[in-house]
């Protein structure tokens, strides 16, 4: 049974997520702070140097940060209000009341990292950083001329996001000294993956399962092709 506190926080969650936008809407700012995030994620990882390890700790203390301050403000009306006014702009009406995609996102970069080969664990966080965003923004704008599929989503969006996964691992493959063949190869098999693992019956949100399918869809691949 709900608490009047629980009820308190929630009714007053409803009021916040009046100010912000919905699932359906383009959201333009959320899409670039989506993508700004992988970027930052990626280049600090690679430009630094930085070992697997190292990266799974100073991750892991960030989501742990982030954790308490998500458990805060859903529990406090004022931190909320506080949080959504500098966040707003970033956050959808639905996330007011619940975890935000922070933490999933933060989840799948510390697993990928501590999981996957620098190669893998990078495009698979790239994957997430602009497929998925692209293929909402075509989703949301050319949707309702599209197929549906069976999960809902858009076929053209569905192929936008393969495209922009496509684009991404041509680009980062060329740095490998690897045959033409093999990054042909790569480069289909990572876009078809990237840009299709949100369509999988998975009940777990789309920050966390795009990176985590399509990096043990990779790692197979280079396994297979002994690279």
């Amino acid at each position: 049974m709900k608490t009047s506190a629980t009820k308190s926080v929630q009714s007053f969650g409803t009021a916040l997520a009046g100010r912000l936008h919905l699932r359906s809407d383009l959201h333009i700012a959320r899409k670039i702070w989506h993508m700004g995030m992988g970027l930052f994620l990626v280049s600090v990882y690679l430009l630094t140097g930085m070992e697997r390890s190292t990266g799974v700790v100073v991750l892991g203390t960030v989501l742990a940060m982030d954790l308490l301050m998500e458990m805060v403000r859903l529990r406090n009306p004022s931190v909320n209000e506080a949080v959504v006014k500098v966040m707003g702009p970033f956050m959808r009406s639905c996330e007011v009341n619940r975890l935000s995609g922070v933490p999933y996102y933060l989840s799948a970069a510390i697993l990928s990292i501590g999981i996957f080969p620098q190669p893998i664990a990078v495009l698979s966080i790239l994957y997430l950083a602009f497929g998925d965003p692209i293929a909402s923004l075509f989703g949301i704008m050319y949707g309702d001329r599209s197929i549906r599929l069976a999960s809902g989503k858009s076929l053209i969006g569905t192929s936008a996001g393969v495209m922009t996964c496509m684009l991404v691992t041509f680009l980062y493959l060329r740095s490998m000294p690897i045959s033409e063949g093999h990054r042909v190869f790569l480069t289909l098999l990572g876009g078809l993956a990237g840009g299709t693992a949100e369509l999988l019956p998975l009940d777990v949100d789309d920050n966390f399962s795009i990176p985590i399918v399509s990096g043990f869809v990779l790692w197979l691949a280079f396994i297979l092709l002994g690279i």
